[in-house]
């Protein structure tokens, strides 16, 4: 992995290994889904932004009651459940987009360990979730409290919205204001 001093000093944007010029600004969409709604959500986002994607995966899967279950107590305990190595380094990235589903509140425990590990490493945060009734605002700030700076942007998606088209003009306008056109 690279280090936080691999970054241009004039904007803060990711620098080749060899020390040339600064490359166009890199976003990476870092996110977990366990039923799919926010897998859905991360792909729009990645057209829309031009960016790349990480999805989070458990080595132990979340399936039937048990794994709701599990869900929850991870989730209420505020645990940090072990996820499997990250595909992509978020140091070669400029804009770290994190998502997930609302679990109880706050943010799905895959997503916690995530944002521990790395959301302290990325210049810039943007935070989107799926919820099916409520909570946003408390996984906003325990992102917030890993990343150690407050987010670019953040979207809410309630499962009314997802079905629907209607999600597609919040989703551009979040899109807009975590990424604008590069410099």
């Amino acid at each position: 992995m690279r280090s936080p001093a691999d970054r241009c000093a004039k904007c803060g944007c990711a620098t080749p290994d060899d020390g040339g010029s600064a490359m166009a600004r890199r976003t990476l969409i870092a996110y977990y889904s366990m039923t799919g709604n926010t897998r859905k959500i991360a792909d729009e986002l990645r057209t829309a932004m031009g960016a790349d994607c990480e999805e989070i995966h458990e080595p132990r899967a979340r399936r039937g009651v048990g794994g709701v279950l599990r869900a929850m107590v991870d989730t209420l305990a505020r645990r940090e459940p072990p996820i499997e190595p990250v595909q992509r380094d978020p140091l070669d990235y400029d804009l770290l987009v994190l998502g997930g589903p609302v679990w109880a509140g706050r943010i799905a425990a895959p997503m916690r360990t995530y944002a521990h590990r790395y959301g302290a490493l990325a210049p810039e945060v943007a935070f989107f979730c799926t919820e099916g009734g409520r909570g946003a605002e408390g996984a906003f700030a325990e992102l917030e409290e890993f990343c150690r700076h407050a987010p670019k942007a953040t979207l809410v998606l309630d499962a009314e919205h997802m079905e629907a088209s209607a999600h597609r003009d919040s989703l551009q306008r979040f899109a807009a204001t975590a990424h604008p056109a590069a410099h």
